[in-house]
């Protein structure tokens, strides 16, 4: 499974009919019939708006929901949009292809295995669970990091590096997860 993210040109035909500042699709579909349906928030000046786009005649949404990747975000601009992606290699190549065929500007920004390098070591849980539970975390801390070394059975520098690395790997991938790519 692959995580993409990718800068498109927005096609002609998207900015004749939704001219406004800044867009954000929150979610995007194709009916049984094919037609496209978007949820999106529309940013005009300093005022923030939800709207359902229906019957979306876009090409490029077509070839996003045609070629299988799942859109998780999107930002969109008059000209350009940058989208975040889910899918496999095959549906990759689909996308990519169908977009060469479009003819139209994209540019791959990132292309990782999805979640790569996110995942917790048992270790790691095991740990972050130890000091949630003995209130490491709370402030202030019901526990030092001493004690939790000796429950442990590790030195405090260990105990210090496992947490550190387990918080680490929890912050990135809630900041991956919730970001906003700005275009």
């Amino acid at each position: 499974m692959l995580k993409v993210i990718m800068r498109t040109e927005v096609p002609k035909e998207y900015s004749k009919t939704h001219h406004k500042d800044f867009m954000t699709l929150q979610r995007v579909q194709a009916d049984l019939k094919g037609k496209i349906k978007a949820f999106v928030i529309v940013r005009s000046g300093n005022s923030y708006e939800p709207v359902i786009i229906e019957n979306h005649e876009c090409r490029l949404s077509k070839i996003l929901l045609n070629s299988g990747v799942i859109v998780l975000h999107a930002q969109i601009k008059k000209d350009e949009a940058v989208w975040i992606l889910t899918c496999t290699w095959d549906e990759f190549r689909k996308l990519v292809s169908s977009l060469d065929n479009l003819k139209l500007k994209y540019e791959i920004l990132s292309k990782t295995r999805f979640l790569e390098g996110s995942k917790l070591t048992q270790k790691e849980l095991d740990v972050l669970k130890l000091a949630l539970e003995c209130g490491y975390f709370e402030n202030p801390k019901k526990v030092k990091l001493k004690e939790i070394a000796r429950m442990l059975d590790v030195s405090e520098a260990t105990a210090s590096i496992l947490i550190r690395r387990a918080l680490k790997k929890v912050v990135e991938q809630t900041i991956i997860k919730n970001v906003d790519y700005e275009v």
